[in-house]
């Protein structure tokens, strides 16, 4: 899920600065070009006219000395004036031509600097317009992106996040009826509310019909809690924040293993989150499909036969890289403070999708930790940090992808009642006991155990331990994570 796919142009105010600076370099250098070139032509000017002298004066000297003498030059005139023929003499050297004038170096000079101010202006002119241009485009782009995302609100209040889906604001017009959901089938219920599952309109004869997922949540009215702090008792309350907060941060991430919210309806009472239907259910419906019925509640598609451990071991590397887009490729961070297998999907290629973002928050860069006045999540899942200083981190939610590891390669929740009948209090600290002791055969799953993966499934094993510890700081990064988890895929 892209973020994201479009990106926001530059900072304005950068590419000016920089515009400005290359100007300046530009026009000092001229200057300087400038100076220089009157230099050289004063000079060549200079050389030119000496040069022109000293001609002259060599020319006036040599004809003083081949001049005809003074008597023959007499004699010469009063034969022309008698008419006679000119005698074969030499003829008396005539004057020196003057030297054309050279051209103004100034006229040149002024000639090359007005084209290298023309240029500059040019420069300067074109750099302008391709930047109020390239600001104009990249508004216009990103319009036209929205639009193609539908990440528009229409007049009733509906906003579509994802149009490949809902094609139409028309085809959540049921929606707002007051009976719109009294023919739609419960396939789900937590926290929140009810989820129902609901089939879209076909536009043309022989598509493919196209299933949607419609979370009901309630608005709870009331004052604030007395017990918040200065700045949670400004916001709404619980409930109004999950929703916001679901809206806010699944409508606009996008990323193959995350679940994005498709549109989202407002009503008087309640609020409607509209998904993609995954039709085959959540991971904990997958490895328990006995119980798929109670928790379906009327899906007869929901619940597959258990999954073998190469689909468990895909689910985990797809988790693991939603994970990581969260804490580390998105901006701010996401910390989902709410991670367990009812809240990892499986769409039709049994790749995983991690959902309900409700307890999401968004994490801005300078901090460190998200603190909150009471505790979220759910048991067996929950870092022990969290439950003595209610700062949930990054690390929290390794803590809980550390126990889905477990869930995986062990085939048991921390609610079930094998924990009630062993010494250790949870899964975290008998699965610490049986990988410390070798015997790991306890602790793989029946169901995919004596299949040629046992050497993978207690590396898994492993890894979920280091990602449990007790110190937080000793825990890996979801980065690291996806890479261990990676290498013993590949």
């Amino acid at each position: 899920m892209a973020t994201a796919a479009s990106r926001a142009p530059g900072n304005p105010l950068l590419v000016l600065v920089s515009v400005a600076t290359l100007l300046l370099f530009l026009l000092s250098a001229v200057e300087g070009y400038d100076g220089r070139h009157a230099a050289v032509a004063h000079s060549a000017v200079a050389r030119r006219s000496r040069l022109g002298t000293m001609g002259m004066t060599r020319h006036a000297h040599h004809h003083r000395r081949t001049a005809t003498p003074h008597r023959y030059v007499l004699a010469e005139k009063q034969t022309n004036t008698t008419g006679g023929a000119p005698k074969n003499r030499s003829s008396p050297a005539t004057s020196p031509t003057p030297a054309p004038p050279a051209s103004s170096p100034g006229k040149h000079h002024r000639s090359h600097k007005h084209r290298v101010r023309n240029w500059i202006i040019g420069f300067v002119v074109g750099s302008v317009a391709g930047v109020i241009s390239g600001l104009v485009l990249s508004v216009l782009f990103r319009l036209a992106l929205n639009c193609i995302r539908g990440r528009y609100r229409t007049r009733s209040g509906v906003t579509i996040f994802t149009p490949k889906l809902i094609r139409r604001a028309e085809h959540l017009a049921f929606l707002e009826k007051d009976d719109g959901l009294a023919s739609l089938a419960v396939i789900g219920r937590g926290g929140c509310g009810e989820v129902y599952k609901a089939q879209l309109p076909v536009d043309r004869e022989g598509e493919e019909p196209r299933f949607i997922a419609i979370k009901k949540i309630k608005k709870h009215g009331g004052d604030t809690p007395n017990n918040l702090s200065d700045e949670e008792s400004r916001q709404l309350d619980k409930w109004s924040r999950q929703i916001q907060s679901e809206i806010r941060t699944v409508g606009h991430i996008r990323h193959r293993n995350l679940l994005p919210l498709a549109a989202h309806v407002p009503r008087p009472d309640c609020h409607y989150l509209v998904y993609e239907y995954m039709k085959n259910g959540s991971l904990h419906q997958a490895l328990k499909p006995a119980a798929a019925g109670d928790d379906a509640a009327g899906d007869s598609s929901s619940g597959v036969v258990a999954l073998p451990w190469p689909a468990r071991l895909r689910v985990a590397v797809g988790v693991a890289e939603g994970l990581e887009y969260l804490h580390e490729s998105h901006r701010p961070q996401i910390i989902h403070r709410d991670l367990k297998p009812a809240n990892i999907l499986l769409d039709d290629d049994l790749e995983p999708r991690i959902a309900d973002f409700g307890l999401a928050k968004a994490m801005p860069d300078q901090h460190t930790h998200v603190t909150a006045s009471n505790l979220a999540g759910t048991w067996g899942y929950i870092a022990p940090e969290y439950h003595q200083t209610l700062k949930f981190t990054a690390k929290c939610d390794v803590y809980s992808f550390g126990v889905i590891l477990a869930v995986l390669a062990t085939g048991k929740e921390p609610s079930d009642d094998f924990f009630k009948d062993v010494d250790e209090v949870g899964i975290v600290r008998w699965l610490r006991r049986v990988v410390q002791s070798g015997d790991h055969a306890e602790a793989i799953d029946p169901a995919i155990a004596g299949a040629g993966h046992d050497e993978q499934i207690v590396l898994v094993l492993r890894i979920a331990v280091f990602c449990t510890n007790d110190d937080p700081k000793e825990r890996p990064t979801a980065k690291d994570v996806r890479c261990m988890l990676s290498q013993i895929k590949n």
